[in-house]
């Protein structure tokens, strides 16, 4: 073995055609529902709702502005597991888009994903390229974030063989709404001054401009005590996918392969937990009171997209934290790039850790888009942000586009009056939603995941076009 090693060190030297084969990586690709980027101790949040991913994130690369470029589910995980963009609020994978799976499978991968969330099915095409291809069924979601990631395990140590690399997908959904922990952390409360007074500004403010759309006159102390209830909970949802984590990560390093593994966590789109004012058109459900939007798919705000995004294993630096913008579509030319997988096609995202992509992060991104069935978003120079809504909303109620400088506010509470800006930031997405309208839709909704959508709280976020006709008109 010596003799036959040192002859292929030594024809390699020579330049001769006899190399190794190149030994991939596996993939981890875990997409937590719902989570919220600034509800991380990773990112900054005061309570320690996530030990475990901090210590991964100690050992990898953590991308601080990273965003979804949807606020639901569906079309934000297209984009996401596909690499590809759609200017509209299409809730299924386009059948000229290929999902990062065939990739892998192409590539000799074994292919799986565990999946909590039911309306990520293959009607709608989530589990093209997968091998074996698990779901939750259940009308409400009823999978832990310790069954997902176990059923991921099992699967690992079942595969035949094992010679061959693997890429998994783990989809769990514990921040998900309803907010319902197994345990209740019990952290501490914490008024959040800042947020209840940030919001009950905003409440007075829409009040103003909206007369006769909002159902409670002020903010009680009784209802802010609601608000934290409800904040809390969902941190409790978050330390209880964390642990988790910690235990998939441990698992991986009892089995030797934690280092030959890349693992990435993210999520699919953030969540409002009640600092801003519900839409001024949105009917208001008596669990929403005092008027304050909880949930998301209907805003395109920070707390809607921003998302956590965290890499670690081969080919990743380690400890290091980026503070330039990515999204979503970054993912799948990252991937590629790490597990050495031939591009079919050029795609519009950027590989985050090519040398070329650091060099340009420095100058900043030009525009960061996102899109839901409300509205659209676009981001310039890292500063300034336009929330366009759709033709139907303008023309009904009267909702206008609102521009926010985020270098000076940050949290966007105080529209700003720049017509100019405004018109030109509207140009631009007009053009990008002419650039990247889906050439067919992959389908309108058929009844059966219309009724799964409503038995989740969803209605509103499902883009008018890919209704049955008869819903459109």
């Amino acid at each position: 073995m010596r003799r036959s090693l040192l002859a292929l060190a030594f024809a390699a030297a020579l330049g001769g055609c006899a190399e190794p084969e190149v030994e991939r990586p596996n993939v981890v690709f875990i997409v937590c529902d719902t989570l919220r980027a600034d509800r991380t101790s990773t990112y900054g949040h005061f309570r320690p709702t996530t030990p475990n991913l901090d210590a991964l994130a100690a050992r990898g690369t953590v991308f601080e502005r990273a965003f979804a470029m949807s606020s639901w589910t569906l079309p934000s995980m297209s984009m996401l597991m596909t690499g590809e963009v759609k200017s509209l609020a299409d809730p299924s994978i386009l059948p000229d888009h290929v999902h990062m799976a065939e990739s892998f499978l192409d590539a000799g991968y074994d292919t799986a994903a565990v999946v909590a969330n039911p309306i990520l099915n293959g009607r709608l095409g989530y589990n093209r390229g997968i091998e074996s291809f698990e779901i939750d069924r259940a009308e409400q979601m009823s999978w832990t974030a310790d069954e997902v990631l176990g059923k991921g395990l099992r699967w690992i140590d079942g595969r035949a063989g094992g010679e061959r690399p693997f890429f998994l997908w783990l989809h769990p959904v514990d921040p998900h709404h309803p907010y319902e922990p197994l345990d209740p952390r019990g952290f501490e409360p914490d008024a959040e001054e800042a947020v209840r007074d940030a919001a009950r500004a905003a409440l007075e403010a829409q009040r103003a401009d909206h007369p006769g759309t909002m159902l409670a006159d002020r903010l009680s102390d009784e209802d802010w005590e609601t608000v934290q209830g409800i904040r809390r909970l969902y941190d409790s949802e978050v330390y209880q996918f964390d642990l988790a984590l910690g235990h998939l990560v441990e698992s991986l390093e009892a089995r030797g392969l934690l280092e030959s593994t890349v693992i990435v966590v993210t999520s699919d789109h953030g969540e409002g937990l009640m600092e801003r004012p519900s839409l001024p058109d949105l009917k208001h459900p008596e669990d929403e009171a005092p008027d304050l939007y909880r949930r998301h798919g209907l805003m395109l705000h920070d707390e809607q997209v921003r998302i956590p995004l965290v890499l670690a294993g081969p080919g990743v630096p380690r400890g290091v934290r980026r503070s330039d913008w990515v999204q979503h579509i970054d993912v799948v030319p990252t991937l590629h790039g790490l597990c050495d997988l031939p591009v079919k096609r050029a795609q519009p995202g950027r590989a985050m850790f090519d040398s070329a992509t650091a060099e340009s992060a420095a100058s900043g991104r030009a525009a960061i888009f996102a899109v839901c069935a409300r509205s659209h978003s676009v981001t310039v120079d890292e500063r300034w942000r336009l929330h366009l809504p759709k033709e139907f909303r303008r023309k009904k109620f009267g909702v206008q586009p609102e521009l926010y400088d985020l270098e000076a506010d940050p949290d966007e509470r105080r529209p700003i009056d720049d017509p100019a800006r405004i018109e030109a930031l509207t140009a631009l997405i007009r053009e990008w939603e002419q650039a990247h309208a889906p050439v067919s839709l992959g389908g309108t909704l058929d009844q059966s995941t219309i009724d799964t959508l409503r038995s989740l709280g969803y209605g509103g976020e499902v883009e008018r076009k890919n209704l049955p006709a008869e819903k459109a008109r």
